[in-house]
């Protein structure tokens, strides 16, 4: 049997010559199936170590480093979304819909994935940075950039955080567009859309088609002090390690 370290050292490997597990991506880029098949395995072998799943253990911040599919169903807002489509068929339609709108022409990237766990607020906030137009020229003939770049951080908060059964259950409420330094807000509508809550909760519940409140699960299948690795409903793998740099001030989490 392999050493525990020897496993998450090899785990970190395959995050970074993927680029988080999205070249693993068939949309995007079908190839390099055996690293898909050598992280399947790490993290079974990982599964073989005793390991405590308390709300101690969970707090704090966390940064996604792999997922085998799309970052952003790492949040709780489509995680949520996953929930209520109950059904894998269209919850994956869904998503590369999403995914084919929103990066066409790279017209949308996203960095630095988030997540802080907090028990005694019982809340789950979900961050995610996003670059618009990171690179725009001309095909062929151009050499210089058409459009400077822009961006912001992606904020939701879920409420009613509980752990049950490995499990995290929580409650969607609300989510924001914060400003991320270094990055230009997007003219015109920043002052408009952007540092403000959006009560998603509220016009979820507004919606015809909607049965119930938003509300989603995942599981813990790993935990230790370093490294977390989640499963949603479908299956879908999320690991996650805690940050050298904390990306969620409490001035941009503030609820007010």
């Amino acid at each position: 049997m392999k050493e525990i370290g020897e496993i998450k050292s090899n785990i970190y490997k395959i995050s970074a010559v993927t680029d988080r597990g999205q070249r693993l991506n068939k949309l995007i880029s079908p190839i390099y199936e055996e690293k898909g098949n050598e992280m399947d395995e790490l993290i079974e072998a990982l599964k073989d170590f005793s390991f405590e799943i308390s709300e101690k253990s969970l707090s704090g911040e966390w940064e996604l480093i792999f997922s085998n599919v799309e970052l952003f169903r790492s949040s709780p807002f489509f995680l949520a979304i996953e929930k209520a489509l109950n059904d894998e068929f269209k919850s994956n339609l869904f998503f590369k819909l999403h995914q084919l709108q929103v990066g066409s022409f790279g017209i949308s990237t996203i960095g630095r994935i988030a997540q802080k766990i907090d028990f005694d607020k019982k809340e789950f906030v979900s961050t995610f940075d996003t670059t618009i137009f990171g690179l725009t020229t001309i095909p062929i003939l151009g050499w210089f950039k058409l459009l400077p770049t822009f961006g912001g951080r992606v904020i939701t908060l879920a409420s009613d955080l509980v752990l049950k059964n490995n499990s995290l259950d929580m409650n969607l409420q609300k989510t924001k567009v914060s400003k991320v330094d270094g990055l230009n807000k997007i003219p015109f509508f920043s002052e408009l859309l952007m540092d403000r809550w959006y009560p998603v909760k509220e016009v979820w519940n507004k919606l015809p088609w909607n049965k119930e409140s938003p509300n989603c699960q995942v599981k813990v299948i790993y935990l230790d002090e370093e490294m977390r690795i989640m499963q949603d409903m479908y299956g879908s793998i999320f690991i996650y390690i805690r940050p050298s740099i904390s990306l969620l001030s409490p001035k941009t989490l503030t609820n007010n």
